[in-house]
């Protein structure tokens, strides 16, 4: 009963036919493609009829074209349908024989052609999307991998291998808790496996294990693959690492106290340079150019900073960066040289407003006021007092007289600007022209200490 069924509810066409080719019985989808009826008294009714253009020759005898030819396995044919329409088919063969070993009956499977591109057409689909999707998983980044329910594993990519620093040989079939899973994370990996039982899990940190025994962090997504009954075959994950993001979110953090640090540090300077301006200038219009003078000296210092994200720069750089208040003729008079190295952000700022001084001063009081006026700026390191010396030398400029009473620009140079980097400053009012010198421990103003 459940045979006849079978057969009878198919979705391809089937038929059972004698050894001469009659129709012996044809299911409904054969019959509604063919538009084949019982025959009636005396009619019989041959595949071979069924068949459009110099193929009906081939399948008159069919039994005897199925003994020459046993390996026939399929053949397309011009099938006749109802109305009189043709429409192309795809027929197997399978010849059964009776206990004599003579041809007792032919069954016949059939599939219209258009249904099997349409078929193929999905398979092809199918296969392009799963090679697509392999080679997604095999050239993934993220760390891929697939357990049974037991634990051992059944496939890992190429980045399951290089993050793991496991062989290939040594992760087929392996336990994969014993892989990477610590002890101590031993109860959260079983009971994350037991909730994909009921569907995927949401992305989570995680730590494993490295062969070498390095812990890192990654985040994990886990989803069940089920068997056709719906059962759980396997289990997916896939560890995305996160050192990357950890890394950024602490520079972010870093950076963020940093700002924080520095803006108060850079508040107490401008209330410092606003106290000492506003004490020392003559009239408020005085104070307003002085004052923001100093302002963009501190603002060029932190542009620098800001460029490098706060990791220092380079002394020279520094210098140059403040002498661009100047005009290009007394910029080309300042001679630069020495050892440059890169010195610290609190350092920076300690220099960049002592420099600002330096060169304002010179241009409007000493060498740089003069047609023949040069400076000399050197740096040089002391490898044994660990000490670093900035030198200035003012030369072919006006007589110089030491000031009855010290300006911002002397309290800058000597007082302000040292103590920032626990150094100590002179100035020297000399026959030839201004000194000044900087002296500080290298570990106080080097970036790298």
């Amino acid at each position: 009963m459940i045979a006849d069924e079978s057969f009878e509810l198919a979705p391809c066409g089937l038929a059972v036919v004698a050894p001469d080719g009659a129709f012996v019985r044809a299911n409904r989808a054969f019959r509604r493609w063919t538009g084949l009826a019982a025959p009636g008294p005396g009619e019989t009714r041959r595949f071979a009829d069924l068949i459009d253009g110099d193929g009906a020759g081939f399948f008159a005898e069919l039994s005897a074209t199925l003994a020459r030819a046993p390996e026939l396995d399929e053949v397309f044919v011009l099938l006749r349908g109802e109305s009189a329409a043709i429409f192309p088919a795809y027929v197997n063969f399978a010849l059964r024989r009776d206990e004599s070993g003579a041809p007792a009956a032919i069954h016949l499977s059939v599939t219209r052609g258009e249904s099997r591109a349409l078929h193929e057409a999905e398979l092809e689909r199918g296969k392009r999307a799963a090679e697509q999707l392999a080679a997604i998983v095999a050239t993934s980044s993220d760390a891929i991998v697939s357990i049974d329910p037991r634990g051992r594993v059944l496939n890992a990519n190429r980045a399951f291998s290089e993050i793991f620093q496991y062989e290939p040989a040594e992760i087929a079939g392996a336990s994969f808790a014993d892989l990477v899973v610590p002890e101590e994370c031993r109860a959260d990996y079983e009971s994350k496996l037991a909730a994909v039982a009921f569907g995927p899990g949401k992305a989570q940190v995680v730590r494993r294990r490295r062969k070498d025994g390095t812990l890192l962090d990654f985040s994990i997504s886990t989803a069940p693959i089920r068997a056709d009954k719906g059962e759980v075959a396997a289990i997916s994950m896939i560890y995305r690492d996160i050192a990357p993001l950890t890394r950024a979110a602490e520079h972010i953090e870093f950076l963020l106290r940093e700002v924080n640090h520095r803006s108060k540090n850079l508040l107490a300077v401008v209330h410092a340079v606003a106290r000492q301006t506003a004490r020392l200038s003559p009239s408020p219009e005085d104070f307003i150019d002085s004052f923001m003078a100093r302002l963009a000296a501190i603002g060029n210092s932190h542009d620098l900073l800001v460029s490098r994200d706060w990791r220092g720069v380079r002394i020279a750089d520094l210098a140059h960066n403040q002498f661009r208040l100047l005009d290009l003729e007394a910029r080309e008079r300042i001679e630069v040289s020495g050892d440059f190295l890169e010195v610290n952000p609190r350092a920076a700022e300690s220099y960049g407003l002592a420099l600002h001084e330096l060169s304002i001063n010179a241009v409007r009081h000493g060498a740089l006021s003069a047609p023949d006026g040069k400076v000399a700026l050197s740096f040089r390191l002391d490898r044994e007092s660990k000490f670093y010396t900035l030198t200035w030398r003012e030369s072919g400029g006006p007589a110089v007289t030491e000031p009855e009473r010290s300006g911002f620009g002397g309290t800058v140079l000597t007082r302000m600007a040292p103590l920032a980097i626990q150094g100590e400053g002179r100035l020297d009012f000399t026959p030839e022209g201004l000194r000044y010198r900087l002296s500080a421990p290298v570990a106080e103003i080097a970036m790298d200490g």
